[in-house]
């Protein structure tokens, strides 16, 4: 009974990872909506472009909003991008990277 409940617990696990990590592929990008900014909370803020996220059910890429936010202290914004592969193209988040890299 506990390796049942072992083996039932590690594919929850495994399937919630999977399901975070899911990566499409697409024959063309789909064509990005520019939506109105919100007032800037502050000059201290920056803002992060909008950024695609794979929904398996559709099998398309959907947009998110992009958003204000605080810069991270000796950090960059790198932005998300198209890859092309031999697939298709799959969409690269973007993601905070030390400076000088």
């Amino acid at each position: 009974m506990k390796k049942l409940i072992f083996f039932i617990f590690l594919a929850g696990i495994l399937l919630s990872l999977y399901s975070c990590t899911a990566t499409g592929y697409v024959a063309s990008e789909p064509v990005y909506v520019d939506y109105a900014r919100p007032v800037r909370p502050s000059e201290l803020h920056i803002w992060i472009d909008g950024e695609w996220q794979y929904d398996r059910s559709h099998q398309a890429y959907v947009q998110k909003k992009g958003y204000w936010t605080k810069p991270n202290v000796g950090r960059d914004f790198i932005k998300g991008h198209w890859l092309e592969t031999s697939r298709g193209r799959t969409w690269v988040p973007g993601h905070w990277q030390k400076r000088g890299r």
